[in-house]
């Protein structure tokens, strides 16, 4: 079962890359390596904080409905209440971050602020995701996740096409797509019922805010270690170098839904009492991932140049650094998910805490090198996370070993074996049959 989550996880999230592979041609060349920098720095910043400002909130929901202790409509009326004051200092927070980001342009500033307003819908989605995640309502999480993507592509390119689109209006439509995953999310939570029964009629309120202080430093350095990198790049490095950089993450971090996907399942209620049996899924991710980012590696320096177009060869240097960074943080968001499963939110944070010191300080020496110093910051912080993870785990003492979340074991190899057997069986007769009806 687990494995059928993880690819339906997977499946959805997958959807919302391509969705940004499918929109990132027409944006570059609509609006060229210059105003596609300038596109990132006014939209990565609210996504960012989206994520980061729940303060840990979605991971404490994640935890406590999957102990019981939080029921679904529980869940989504503390999402609710709290995306009200949390919104408002997304507000405030994005605003006074802005200053700095277009410190030399106040026209881009004022456009900033106009989207800014939007931040608490990405807010609220993302503590909506928590409430579903614990749930284990795959379906719900991903319509939360799909949804404003495939509306996003839709929009991007239609107007791309259609008008003379500049990165104020691209950025809009994409910050506002958002409206629909809060909608979706909402509907899941409130009106599937709980599978344990009835869930306990107080919230628990104080629970929910101290295992949230615990999560906040790992949510904050996990988002700053993903993205930080894009967020101050335009100052660091420039718009035209983060422009690249842009281009380069948007096709290495194709294989990071893969780990994403594990995270929701490994954060989900338990089905198994075997904790190899439980893990195969995470075997599983870390070997999908290995070969996703190698096939990128391998076919980076064509296929770059030829979707967003010849003036991004430079971004080909950074796609190959960071499909290499994306093995690495396959591995630490499976380490620090297991981690704060078994209630051990403080060693996860610890481990994301650490690798984003040093992302971020290798951002800025490496600067000189433009995308490919930022590349190489991203490659430098995910080992850093997953050696502390790595010893944490060792640590913890949880029935998951390192061994049973990263290598395929044997019985694993057959498993595969034995499901693709079986698929090509399950074709053969068919193709017989149509060409018997012919």
């Amino acid at each position: 079962m687990s494995n059928r989550k993880l690819a339906a996880a997977s499946f959805a999230n997958l959807l919302i890359p391509i969705s940004g592979l499918l929109v990132s041609p027409f944006l570059s060349r609509e609006l060229g390596p210059e105003n596609r920098g300038l596109y990132a720095a006014l939209t990565l910043p609210i996504v960012v904080y989206g994520w980061l400002g729940t303060f840990g909130l979605q991971d404490a929901l994640s935890f406590h409905v999957r102990n019981g202790t939080v029921g679904r409509r529980a869940a989504a009326k503390v999402s609710v209440v709290a995306s009200l004051p949390l919104g408002v200092l997304s507000i405030v927070l994005l605003a006074a971050l802005g200053m700095f980001v277009f410190d030399d342009d106040p026209d881009q500033y004022r456009h900033f602020l106009v989207l800014v307003v939007l931040a608490p819908l990405h807010v609220t989605s993302n503590l909506l995701i928590g409430g579903l995640t614990g749930a284990s309502d795959i379906r719900g999480v991903n319509r939360v996740k799909v949804i404003p993507a495939l509306a996003r592509t839709g929009l991007v390119i239609f107007a791309c096409l259609a008008f003379d689109l500049d990165a104020f209006w691209a950025a809009l439509l994409f910050v506002i797509t958002a409206a629909f995953g809060v909608v979706s999310g909402l509907r899941s939570l409130w009106n599937a019922p709980d599978d344990d029964g009835p869930p306990p009629a107080a919230i628990p309120t104080r629970s929910l805010f101290t295992y949230a202080m615990a999560c906040l430093p790992g949510s904050l350095a996990a988002v700053s270690s993903a993205r930080l990198d894009q967020i101050v790049g335009l100052p660091v490095i420039g718009a035209k170098e983060l422009g690249y950089y842009a281009v380069a993450v948007s096709v290495a971090e194709i294989p990071m839904v893969i780990a994403t996907a594990a995270r929701t399942v490994l954060l989900g209620r338990s089905g198994s009492a075997d904790p190899r049996r439980e893990t195969q899924f995470a075997r599983l991710a870390v070997a999908a991932s290995v070969f996703a980012c190698g096939f990128l590696a391998l076919i980076a320096t064509v296929a770059v140049p030829f979707v967003f177009g010849a003036e991004f060869t430079p971004a080909v240097k950074p796609t190959l650094i960071l499909c290499l960074a994306t093995v690495l943080y396959t591995n630490m968001t499976l380490f620090t998910a297991v981690l704060l499963a078994n209630g051990k939110a403080g060693w996860s944070s610890t481990a994301l805490v650490a690798g984003s010191v040093c992302g971020v300080v290798m951002l800025f020496v490496l600067a000189p090198l433009g995308a490919v110093g930022a590349a190489l910051a991203s490659l430098v912080g995910y080992g850093v996370s997953v050696v502390v993870a790595a010893v944490a785990l060792r640590r913890a003492g949880t029935s998951h070993s390192l061994r049973m979340l990263t290598v395929l074991y044997r019985d694993d190899l057959v498993m595969l074996q034995d499901q693709l057997i079986s698929r090509v069986n399950a074709v053969a007769p068919r193709r017989h049959a149509g060409r018997h009806a012919r």
